[in-house]
């Protein structure tokens, strides 16, 4: 399976597959070398995320969910990256039909924004207090 994609073509909400990678590297690098004070206890996950999912994967049977940083060395850039999974395999790319051409779009979706740094103080009943 090909791993290359061209991001101008993506559905909103994905990233390319090797930021991917290097994100989730990133995050073993970090609680494998540090005793970090991880303190990023949710992550707000814009519905268009799940919605592309479900359009672009109508046949998954399951989200895979990877913890990534941005920035090897600071835990506040912390990401979920989410993956549909179809027949027990993870789909990172999808060849999308249009035009009379099939083209290769990132299949990991990531607009998620760590909580904290970026979420606003919850209001009512939360899990996150």
């Amino acid at each position: 399976m090909s791993t290359e994609n061209t991001p101008t073509n993506d559905p909103d909400g994905t990233i390319p597959v090797d930021v991917a990678r290097a994100w989730a590297e990133n995050w073993r690098t970090f609680i494998a070398t540090e005793d970090p004070a991880f303190i990023v206890r949710s992550f707000l996950i814009p519905i268009i995320d799940f919605q592309n999912i479900v359009l672009y994967n109508p046949g998954a049977e399951a989200v895979k969910a990877f913890i990534g940083l941005e920035d090897a060395t600071d835990p506040l850039t912390a990401r979920l990256m989410l993956v549909p999974v179809e027949g027990g395999e993870e789909i990172l790319i999808k060849t999308v039909v249009g035009g009379g051409a099939g083209y290769p779009i990132s299949n990991v979706y990531d607009l998620t924004k760590a909580c904290p740094p970026d979420c606003v103080n919850p209001v009512g009943d939360t899990l996150d207090s």
